[in-house]
């Protein structure tokens, strides 16, 4: 295990607030509640015990033997076992010896209420926004307001009453994307409800003068409020403030979509928690703020930010702070090259090692990183079974699974998962903030391996990490040193269409801008980097790297090199201070991000 990773798994410094939802009193029987106890969150079994949800997705039986085919083979539990009843008595047992609790998305629910063996509390995925078209339909419509309230009600139906219920997940990585949304909406029919929102929130936020949406928007289609009324959509005008109020329409969205799914879930549960809709590994503040008053806890998928399975502290601390309430893990992931099922792990960005001794290392320092965080109530492994090698119906093809698609655990990982003791381990959960403002010296070249998911491992990420003087950060900051340099790392989240500019490329100017200003006197960098390109400094003196980016750029690595000569000294030794001011700005000036402080080296 890196440095870095052992010492994340030790820290959390986090805050933890509450945030009272009222609800209706029927169906309460079989449920589970949220409650913070001494600063931590936890779920309440409807005998009234806390607990720390561990999870897995997809507890089913795979391939029918009917469909099976050797020459396409996949996990069929039915090859294995003479009945359903006999595959969910053995799947729950040894779910249970393995120390999972809850049944997660996606899961053969039906088979296992049919055999009895519903004593771990399930948490299904109703779809009810995305099976009627949400986000990318008018979320005003009549007609897909009733697809929602119908998809919620069948989805229910299914389970209440019959199976101890940890909540309802509304949707599952649902297309939060920002101009994207906004465009499809000026597409829409003059008449549509949400257009005509979207539209009087512009003529509001330019109190209702087009000289100055211009400053902001490139329009197509529409030279004033009057003609955009009918016709028309916006694209961003570079160097502009357009990206910001894209994100307040988004905002707009997103608070309907949250007070629809949540009233047709209240509607049908009752007491059932409300468990969000479970972002892809990313997230926009203003989806998420407009959450915060609809649902009973926040969740997001989690695709770890290292290859040890580690996370920045932003990720899930800004979606606590956003929300004001309690995260779940939807999903988190884990895959080693060397596997039973002939997986090629090849058809995504999932973190894939080598060995299954490594996998079931990272398995454990994800899972232990986020039980030492007090607003974290539960986590779901992704999933139960590996994926065909061919790959699945969308191309996925990982060792995903606790067990191989020959029904054979991955005792390496079920160890793992059973070696945890949950309550304990989160009992202990750090609530009090802290930062360190010594500077831990490398133990080796900071700068090796500087690629996807390998950027910044090796750094001490607990006594490294600088804390933010801003609330709801979207970065992390760490500083190591050695006695040629002092190096600042940044692990950043933000996205910014490419397609929101009418020449189809982020400007220059609106790519992400890292501050640095250092020393006395003061010394300033400044770095533009991410949307799909590399990072740029107008300084001669500093080195820049940066890892590829994800796929959609959402998330970015930087870190710069600053000389010992820039400190007016030959060389760095343990003690001298260095007074530290910077910021980061996101593509579009979107969102802002300070750090201030005087470091000393350690």
């Amino acid at each position: 295990m890196a440095l870095g990773a052992a010492a994340l798994l030790a820290s959390a410094a986090v805050w933890a607030c509450t945030v009272a939802v009222r609800e209706p009193e029927r169906h309460a029987r079989g449920m589970y509640r949220v409650m913070q106890r001494d600063g931590i969150w936890w779920y309440v079994s409807p005998g009234g015990k806390p607990v720390f949800s561990l999870g897995v997705c997809c507890v089913g039986m795979g391939t029918s033997p009917e469909e099976y085919s050797d020459d396409r083979p996949s996990y069929s539990g039915g090859r294995h076992y003479a009945t359903s009843s006999e595959w969910a008595r053995a799947t729950a047992s040894r779910l249970r010896h393995w120390g999972f609790s809850t049944i997660g998305g996606w899961s053969d629910y039906e088979r296992l209420i049919e055999a009895g063996e519903v004593a771990l509390p399930i948490s299904p995925v109703l779809h009810a926004g995305s099976t009627a078209g949400i986000p990318w339909l008018d979320l005003w419509d009549p007609a897909v307001l009733a697809r929602v309230d119908e998809t919620a009600r069948l989805g229910i139906a299914a389970v209440s009453d019959k199976a101890p219920i940890l909540g309802y997940y509304a949707d599952n990585e649902l297309g939060w994307w920002n101009h994207v949304l906004v465009d499809m909406t000026l597409k829409m029919p003059p008449e549509s409800a949400q257009r005509r929102r979207v539209l009087a929130l512009l003529r509001r936020h330019y109190g209702g003068d087009w000289r100055r949406l211009l400053a902001d928007f490139d329009p197509e289609g529409a030279e004033s409020f009057e003609e955009l009324d009918r016709r028309g959509t916006l694209y961003l005008r570079p160097g502009g403030g357009g990206a910001r109020v894209e994100r307040r329409i988004l905002g707009l969205l997103a608070e309907r979509y949250y007070r629809v799914t949540t009233a047709a879930i209240r509607k049908y549960a009752g007491k059932a928690l409300v468990l969000g809709d479970r972002y892809q590994s990313f997230y926009y503040p203003e989806v998420v703020r407009a959450a915060r008053r609809h649902v009973d806890v926040i969740s997001t998928n989690l695709n770890a930010h290292w290859i040890d399975g580690t996370f920045a502290q932003y990720y899930l601390r800004t979606l606590h702070e956003l929300s004001g309430k309690p995260v779940q893990i939807g999903e988190f992931y884990m895959c080693a090259s060397q596997n039973r099922s002939g997986n090629p792990n090849s058809s995504a960005g999932f973190p894939v090692v080598e060995t299954q001794a490594e996998r079931a290392a990272g398995f454990r320092n994800t899972v232990s990183q986020a039980v030492g965080i007090p607003f974290v109530v539960g986590a779901d492994w992704f999933q139960y079974y590996d994926e065909p090698p061919h790959g699945r119906g969308d191309g996925e093809d990982y060792n995903m699974g606790l067990v191989d698609i020959h029904d054979v655990p991955y005792e390496e990982i079920t160890d793992a998962a059973r070696s945890l003791d949950l309550h304990a381990l989160h009992s202990q959960a750090d609530v009090a903030p802290r930062s360190a403002n010594c500077v831990p010296r490398a133990a080796g070249d900071p700068l090796r391996d500087f690629t996807y998911l390998r950027a910044l491992v090796s750094w001490d990420r607990v006594a490294g990490y600088i804390e933010p003087s801003t609330r709801h950060a979207v970065a992390d900051l760490y500083a190591c040193w050695r006695p040629e340099a002092l190096y600042l790392g940044l692990h950043s989240m933000g996205f910014l269409e490419a397609a929101a500019y009418r020449a189809g490329e982020v400007p220059e100017c609106d790519r992400s801008l890292w501050t640095i200003r250092f020393g006395s006197p003061s010394r300033t960098v400044h770095i533009r980097f991410g949307s799909g390109r590399m990072p740029v400094s107008g300084n001669a003196d500093v080195r820049v790297v940066a890892s590829e980016p994800t796929k959609d750029h959402i998330r970015n690595v930087v870190a710069v090199v600053l000389p010992a000569s820039l400190f007016r000294v030959r060389e760095l030794t343990a003690g001298m201070s260095i007074t530290l001011d910077a910021a980061l700005d996101t593509a579009g000036r979107c969102d802002h991000v300070r750090w201030r402080r005087t470091l000393v080296l350690d």
